[in-house]
């Protein structure tokens, strides 16, 4: 006979209790996983709404630094945009387009904006367009701070009812040896009238609208715009002293494009609210960095970034990448 009945000192609850505490465990897990996830999912949205919160004054541009801006060309609206981007060699350009010109000289928008007025600028872009784009950017300014105030991000409402014959315009000089002119904008638009102003859109090769190609679809006439009208009218979204420092990084080899450089740049707590605030409202849109008077490059807006190191893409010529870089490393921005 057995020292024990069979079963006897067994524990027959074993399993049932390991099982038990596995699942407790497993249930602890997920709990705590979940919290985690609770608690940064809480802690992202007070620190978005701070960074939102904060209200930033209206960086102003700097002509002889770095000044990036936004272009306000929402991704999908290519025919009801103010600008174009446009890429020749490695080089970025902006232009005014023909929707933009056309928002721009709308006859309501203010008294200053009738066929005078766009007949003589128009001219002046022809003949001078030194003097033609300085008539120009003052009207453009205005139509990006109306856009600015109807999306409620600043602006001016106003905008455009400031511009009047007596707006002083400084005409930049056109050779080394001459210096800047500064004269009413009523006087320049008297003087290109004079000339023949006609109000008949025109690009500054004089392309007059109505031409076509042999295809029969329309050709878009566009203005192009120096650097520092683009920085001028533009919103400005960061400068030079946003920056703290960065690197270059050659991309690997692309047989199809060629080249390019990344730019990776790091941003002060100011630099980093200030673009999460502009990407949040502007994800699809272009930014242009223009530096001492040149356009280095464009970056697009791909999505809503809380960053504080940044990477511009696809920089298609490295003398523009490292130079950007240069900058940001100096120690003191203006």
């Amino acid at each position: 006979m057995p020292l024990f009945p069979p079963g006897e000192g067994e524990d027959g609850g074993a399993p049932a209790r390991m099982r038990y505490m596995r699942e407790r465990g497993t249930r602890k897990l997920l709990a705590g996983l979940v919290a985690v996830f609770a608690i940064w999912y809480i802690v992202g949205q007070v620190q978005d709404r701070m960074l939102l919160a904060k209200k930033w004054p209206t960086l102003k541009p700097v002509l002889n630094g770095l000044t990036v801006v936004g272009i306000l060309n929402p991704k999908g609206e290519y025919t009801r945009t103010l600008f174009k981007v446009t890429t020749e060699n490695t080089a970025a350009r902006v232009a005014l387009t023909e929707y933009g010109w056309n928002s721009v000289f709308n006859p309501n928008n203010s008294s200053l904006c009738n066929s005078v007025t766009s007949g003589a600028i128009q001219h002046a872009l022809n003949v001078d367009d030194v003097a033609g784009e300085a008539m120009l950017a003052p009207f453009i300014k205005a139509e990006v701070q109306y856009m600015m105030y109807q999306h409620h991000q600043g602006g001016d409402a106003s905008a455009f009812t400031k511009l009047t014959d007596s707006t002083l315009v400084t005409v930049p000089p056109e050779t080394l040896h001459s210096g800047p002119r500064t004269v009413t904008m009523g006087s320049l638009i008297k003087e290109f009238s004079m000339q023949g102003g006609s109000a008949a859109f025109s690009d500054s090769s004089g392309a007059v609208e109505g031409g076509g190609s042999g295809s029969g679809r329309s050709v878009e006439h566009l203005i192009y715009l120096g650097p520092r009208t683009v920085a001028s009218v533009c919103p400005v979204v960061l400068t030079g002293s946003q920056f703290t420092g960065g690197f270059t990084e050659e991309e690997p080899t692309n047989l199809i494009t060629g080249p390019a450089w990344t730019d990776y740049m790091d941003l002060t707590s100011e630099g980093r609210s200030r673009f999460f605030q502009w990407s949040h409202a502007h994800q699809g849109e272009d930014l242009i960095f223009v530096l001492d008077g040149q356009i280095i490059c464009k970056g697009n807006i791909g999505e809503v970034l809380d960053t504080t190191s940044w990477g511009i893409e696809n920089i298609r010529d490295e003398n523009a990448a490292r130079k950007l870089v240069d900058y940001v490393n100096k120690p003191v921005h203006p």
